[in-house]
């Protein structure tokens, strides 16, 4: 059986820190707070100890959305029809068109009770200049369907939020709730680059400069915060200078309006998404929706850059173009002409060998736009491989469709891009009212490269999987490879309710239902036909004939359409990959076996019922954090649910896999929940990062111990539910506190 209190790893969830927008920022009834919503109408008797505070007595009534009608962030599917009455239950009207489609431009203009979505809310009574109070009369305003838009320092004490085109930065006014000021103490407002003026946005055409997603990483020495945009601008600034100006408006006051300034600012061509730093390259890899990556090789070395107009275009940057087949094109090609592929076999193989060497001199700044052709889509988030020297080596995509990519850097001698497809079986969605049906996968939102430091080593092989084993599945073909399925472990996930709060209360009222809903269809089967005719043998039955020919006899061979040592990291680190509501390991070693676990933050619900305010499901596990302190992985999802993911490495010899995961916690926990601290609508963004002092102004930026770290939750009604996480030790349990 898999361990009960006190197995190794375990994560033990007590208390929950609570405030509501409402309470922080002292906003009175009177204003309206978009997806801030009452109580549910019943109330069961849950007999739960109360957790810090239940929903506030001073939420007003509202289930609303003040999105801008986007329903997709990444997909051009039409929107879902406005919302009408069934018997007495609200139903999304059936509007579909001949052909089966939703017409576009249902829901242009939505609005909650006279909410403007499409201005930037009180902007006209700004104060001039900058001097980080809150300006803004009311809320600030929701970016509705972005990615991650939260995050902590990882060397400060501070907390970083994006609403729309700003980023309020606040330090925490308590060490144990990690409360936040009434005003932030810095509002950081980069304006838009001039390239950005000519690109529409995807999610706003009226408002295009608003933060896609955000992160924190290292480049070189420094921390830095960098941010995508809508209208493809990509910004970055040093922590340091953040925290510098934190310190001056602590010393002195705030009557100098000062702030930092970024020192990194370029534009994609297209609404940019997937973030990824490299600590020692001292690289940065953007994603966007012109469906390529553009890597940005920063010099290092030799004279400071002078613009040549005639030699390339863009200030700042030369650039090298690779499609997908690893040829590189002409930079200076028009663009409306078909590319011109520079030939190896000509007087060209110099030209390239000249490139590469020197872009590898790294005495100029270089832009490496990495194409991915017409297999190609929009891909959400990115990730760099290492060589065995620590140096980045590819960048890893996964795209909408599921899809990795593989994607050298530095080779410029016809190195075509990997791809992998995604594990699941196209799906015929749901018929509706005689439509044709169509096929569905479920999409791919997030990946983390994760080298095997990062797994935690464990005696027990049922805890490095968190199940027993006659529970796992095992599935194996040509096409995927060999996998074993631990999806079973959500029953051992302590705390945790696989119903949504709505049905657990019997509110399900509170739903509306949507006949055409699309991304539910999925949970009708297994991501495998796990049939009996195709079921592979226990993975007793793995442990006893654990050779590689008993295995292949076993399983029959495997090889899927490429050399698998193709898609082994150099370093040996695993790919972990996620869709909506599955989470992946593959196997860093050829031949090896990956980890597949279906439906990690999947609450139960009606069929078709979805959130007023959102009118589609929107579970994605898009935000993705690796703390490789404590072999964990922070994954969260717009739908406001987070899965703590300890990442596991087996010590048992003989075992046909070699490192596995785990699902210890989901936040909010069923506690939470019933005691009504998570409010019923997305989540904004999840931040992790080390806990501070207490105590000392002074030590407030340092760290309390390198394996006690901090999780917010924030959430579209302005609410942050906010936890503790530790390990006394490399292999005493996770505890959350």
């Amino acid at each position: 059986m898999a361990r009960d209190v006190g197995s190794e790893g375990e994560l033990q969830v007590s208390k929950c820190h609570c405030e509501t927008g409402r309470k922080r920022h002292r906003i009175p009834r009177s204003i309206f707070i978009p997806f801030e919503a009452t109580p549910p109408f019943n109330i069961p008797n849950l007999d739960h100890d109360s957790e810090d505070e239940a929903a506030d007595d001073d939420s007003t009534v509202s289930d609303g959305s003040d999105e801008d009608d986007e329903l997709n962030i990444l997909e051009d599917e039409p929107p879902v029809p406005d919302i009408d009455m069934l018997d007495n239950v609200p139903m999304i009207a059936n509007l579909l068109g001949e052909d089966g489609a939703i017409p576009a431009g249902v829901f242009n203009n939505v609005n909650n009770e006279g909410f403007d979505v499409d201005g930037d809310f009180g902007d006209e009574s700004l104060d001039s200049g900058s001097d980080g109070s809150l300006e803004e009369e009311g809320p600030p305003q929701i970016a509705t369907w972005r990615m991650n838009l939260t995050a902590l320092s990882q060397v400060y004490n501070f907390y970083m939020v994006a609403y729309t085109d700003k980023i309020y930065i606040s330090r925490p006014r308590s060490c144990s709730s990690h409360a936040l000021p009434v005003e932030p103490d810095l509002i950081l407002r980069p304006p838009a680059s001039t390239m950005s003026l000519s690109v529409v946005g995807y999610l706003d055409a009226n408002f295009p400069h608003q933060v896609n997603h955000l992160i924190v990483g290292e480049l070189g020495n420094e921390e830095i915060l960098l941010l995508a945009y809508d209208d493809g601008d990509v910004i970055g600034y040093y922590t340091r200078h953040i925290e510098n100006e934190l310190r001056r408006r602590e010393r002195d006051g705030r009557s100098n309006k000062a702030t930092p300034e970024p020192f990194f600012h370029e534009n994609v061509g297209k609404s940019a998404w997937g973030l990824a730093v490299h600590k020692q390259s001292r690289i940065i890899a953007v994603s966007s929706n012109t469906h390529n990556v553009c890597v940005f090789v920063l010099a290092l070395t030799g004279q400071p850059y002078r613009h040549i107009p005639e030699a390339d275009p863009v200030e700042f940057f030369r650039n090298i173009v690779k499609d997908e087949n690893g040829n590189v094109l002409d930079p200076g090609r028009d663009p409306t002409q078909p590319p011109v592929v520079l030939n190896h076999t000509t007087s060209d193989g110099s030209k390239i060998a000249a490139l590469e060497n020197a872009v590898r001199r790294r005495d100029a700044n270089w832009r490496i736009i990495l194409e991915t052709g017409h297999t190609g889509t929009n891909i959400p988030n990115i990730a760099f491989s290492n060589d065995e020297y620590g140096e980045a080596s590819k960048v890893v995509a996964v795209d909408i469709n599921g899809r990795l990519w593989l994607m050298d850097i530095w080779h410029f001698d016809q190195r075509p891009h990997l791809k992998i497809e995604g594990l699941h079986r196209g799906r015929a969605r749901a018929r509706f009212q005689g439509q044709p049906a169509h096929s569905h996968k479920p999409r791919g939102w997030g990946v983390l490269v994760l080298p095997e430091s990062s797994f935690l080593p464990m005696k027990d092989t049922e805890d490095a999987l968190g199940l027993p084993l006659n529970e796992t599945k095992c599935a194996s073909n040509e096409k995927i490879g060999r996998w074993i399925d631990i999806s079973q472990g959500i029953k051992y996930v302590k705390n945790n309710s696989g119903e949504h709060p709505w049905v657990r209360s019997r509110n399900t009222q509170r739903f509306a239902f949507n006949p055409m809903e699309p991304r539910r269809a999925q949970l009708e089967s297994p991501w495998y036909d796990f049939d009996a005719n195709v079921t592979l043998p226990s993975l007793y039955g793995w442990i006893k004939d654990s050779s590689r020919a008993g295995l292949e006899s076993r399983l029959g061979r495997s090889d899927s359409g490429h050399s698998r040592h193709d898609t082994v990291l150099e370093d040996g680190s695993s790919i972990l990959r996620t869709y909506e509501m599955d989470v992946e390991l593959r196997s860093f070693e050829e031949g090896g076996m990956g980890i597949m676990f279906e439906k990690v933050i999947d609450q139960s619900r009606p069929s078709h019922a979805v959130l007023p305010s959102m009118r589609i499901s929107h579970e994605r596990l898009a935000n993705l954090i690796h703390v490789p302190e404590l072999s964990l992985v922070v994954a969260g999802s717009m739908c406001g649910r987070v899965a703590l993911i300890t990442l596991t490495r087996p010590e048992e010899k003989g075992l046909p896999f070699k490192r596995a995961f785990k699902v210890e916690a989901i936040l909010p926990t069923r506690r939470d929940e019933d005691n009504l601290l998570r409010p019923i609508c997305p989540l904004l963004g999840v931040a992790v990062g080390p806990a501070a002092f207490s105590g000392n102004v002074e030590l407030t930026d340092r760290p309390v111990s390198p394996k006690r770290y901090r999780i917010m939750l924030h959430y579209y009604d302005l609410r942050i539910l906010s936890y503790e996480v530790f390990r006394k030790s490399r292999t005493d349990p996770l505890s959350v506190v």
